[in-house]
């Protein structure tokens, strides 16, 4: 109990960042385009169009893959978006 007590602070950045679903893109595009630039920095252009864009589409699933089942977890549901009749 008291290591959830410690841990719940730490966890509100997580949950501020999953509350909207335009954050949650965001983190996830910077994510892997921070690795797609580091992969250009290494091999060049032509690695990351030939070989190497598979780790950031793998990486890029695996994060909203978590982004979800975190959303799941923590009890997280996005509102739902304003339609104009």
């Amino acid at each position: 109990m008291r290591l959830h007590d410690l841990a719940t602070p730490l966890l509100r950045p997580v949950d501020w960042l999953l509350s909207k679903e335009s954050r949650t893109n965001c983190f996830i595009t910077l994510i892997v385009g921070a690795q797609a630039i580091y992969i250009v920095g290494d091999g060049g252009i032509p690695a990351l169009v030939t070989e190497i864009w598979e780790p950031c589409g793998v990486l890029g699933g695996a994060l909203y893959v978590l982004a979800r089942w975190m959303r799941a977890v923590r009890g997280i549901e996005l509102a739902a978006a304003r339609r104009d009749e």
